[in-house]
């Protein structure tokens, strides 16, 4: 199995030494192993920053010299994502309080988001000048921490408004309050510096920024000079690899989730064996992706599995938009227990035609081999599996418990 490389940071850099070390996309700073509370925190020692929380900066909160984005990924109700395929990067702000000012949080984070995004928003090259570097960090485990990449704010070819938007949330007890929702693109900065070629970022760059040269010193990556100038500028695109799932990746590892999930199966299984689950993969799928123009429903079968059929726009502010047609299979499995089979993808693509795809629907996970079939013969279907279906509902129907859940499903199925 590969490891990521890794630097041990057990001691605070010294300013003099920081020309010794560098920011390495996906590279992994490792804690202390010795030390067990915040004096093994790594960021602190490595960017000279506070040791707590998922905003920290340097300078002040209304005009920060650079500012560092930190997940946990342990929020599950409000998860930050890197789309790795995209370089982009979804970050939350850090207010959770009901009856709270949107911008009055104690570590100043969405004050810091609104200052970085109005800069940003702006074509002045010297207003921009002030937009403060933003790095990316990721718990990886105990105090270890991987750096994910340089950012910057908003999405090259979306609209500024989008970049930056208030949100309603709510809390256990259904109290609500309002928190950012943020894009961000990771830069692909493989050219280096001034200083020297090559993926690193030099730490030395943050003695500059502390001192307020940090577009004009030789330190800065090119890439991020470019997007201040307002030129074109790289993401960091990743390919990313076809490989096979395993079960576990498949299927909710909380508790709740897991509930869930089997509360979804049942509910249907109860109600007519599994018959009005056909309806529910039709209107999730088409909640998924709003490139879905219509899918209808189709009869059912006596082997419980339901199909929908459906037209997929391919750009949609053109001329001449072109339409897919796509096939949908829906299996209503016991989440844990009864995996997709060779059997049921062989039926789907069976029913595929040139120029259109498949869409395969389950509570439950594809095996092995059904799923090194579709891979290997690149078939062009698309797997929905337990996972996506509820953490779609979690996150973005925001429904986050049973009870909850099953009132939904009475609701509306």
């Amino acid at each position: 199995m590969e490891t990521n490389y890794y630097f041990n940071v057990f001691d605070k850099i010294n300013i003099d030494d920081r020309n010794k070390w560098y920011l390495y996309v996906d590279a992994v700073y490792k804690a202390d192993p010795s030390k067990k509370n915040t004096s093994a925190e790594v960021l602190s020692k490595l960017m000279s920053v506070k040791n707590q929380g998922g905003f920290r900066y340097k300078g002040s909160a209304s005009a920060p010299n650079f500012v560092i984005l930190f997940t946990s990924g342990e929020d599950i109700y409000w998860r930050d994502e890197l789309d790795s395929t995209l370089g982009v990067l979804l970050y939350y702000g850090d207010n959770k309080t009901p009856g709270c000012d949107l911008h009055k949080t104690n570590l100043h984070g969405n004050e810091i988001l609104r200052y970085i995004f109005e800069l940003a928003s702006s074509d002045d090259v010297e207003k921009r000048k002030k937009i403060p570097p933003v790095f990316v960090f990721k718990k990886a485990g105990g105090r270890d921490i991987k750096f994910l990449g340089l950012a910057v704010p908003g999405i090259k070819g979306k609209p500024k408004k989008d970049w930056l938007t208030a949100v309603w949330g709510c809390n256990k007890n259904g109290d609500r309050f309002q928190n950012y929702k943020s894009f961000f693109t990771i830069l692909n900065t493989h050219d280096g510096s001034e200083y020297e070629k090559g993926f690193g970022i030099n730490l030395a760059w943050l003695t500059d920024i502390e001192n307020g040269n940090a577009f004009d010193s030789v330190y800065a990556p090119i890439e991020w000079k470019k997007y201040i100038e307002n030129r074109n500028y790289n993401a960091l695109l990743a390919r990313s690899e076809k490989i096979i799932r395993e079960k576990e990746e498949q299927l909710p590892t909380d508790p709740v989730k897991k509930n869930m999930l089997n509360e979804i199966h049942d509910y249907f299984i109860k109600k007519d064996r599994g018959y009005s689950f056909e309806k529910f993969a039709v209107d999730i799928t088409n909640y998924m992706d709003d490139a879905i123009v219509d899918i209808d429903v189709t009869r059912p079968y006596k082997d419980g599995g339901f199909d929908g059929v459906g037209r997929y726009r391919i750009f949609s502010n053109v001329e001449n938009v072109v339409y897919v047609d796509f096939y949908l299979q829906a299996k209503c499995y016991d989440p844990f227990n009864n995996s997709i089979k060779v059997h049921d993808t062989a039926r789907l693509i069976s029913r595929i035609k040139d120029r259109q795809f498949g869409i395969l629907f389950t509570t439950s996970f594809i095996s092995k081999q059904a799923y090194q079939e579709v891979l290997e013969d690149a078939h062009p279907i698309i797997f929905i599996n337990g996972k996506n279906i509820i953490d779609y509902v979690f996150d973005e129907l925001e429904i986050r418990d049973v009870v909850s859940l099953r009132k939904w499903l009475v609701n509306n199925y």
